[in-house]
């Protein structure tokens, strides 16, 4: 019998403290949804043309319709529109990076560290 209630006493006290760990730890947080652009892919056909792999030397004023799209964007979700509308008409993801880059640097947005085109 007192076989029976020291068992008992076990499991319980087993179980309460597995319960205290369980409750202390701490669970992964979901990894960051990536931006989705909020505007239509054909506004940003005026990027491409910036983006264009002929074009030796991107400047303030061949970016600036593009800089009107991208305008009140964050930096993520600018990246991910003009990364969009590139998708298409340019395969070397080594050049778009780069290139995203510095048209987002001539509109004065600071492209996302480590950012790629998906």
């Amino acid at each position: 019998m007192a076989s029976k209630n020291m068992m008992k006493n076990a499991i319980a006290l087993f179980l309460t403290i597995n319960l205290v760990f369980l409750v202390f730890t701490k669970a992964q947080a979901p990894p960051p949804q990536a931006p989705v652009c909020p505007r239509d892919s054909t506004q940003f056909l005026s990027c491409t043309n910036v983006l264009n792999l002929s074009l030796i030397l991107i400047n303030n004023q061949s970016v600036l319709p593009c800089c009107t799209l991208v305008t009140g964007l964050d930096a993520a979700t600018a990246s991910a529109c003009i990364c969009n509308a590139v998708r298409i008409t340019i395969f070397n993801f080594l050049t778009i990076n780069v290139r995203v880059n510095q048209v987002l640097r001539l509109c004065r947005i600071i492209p996302p560290l480590g950012f790629r085109c998906p």
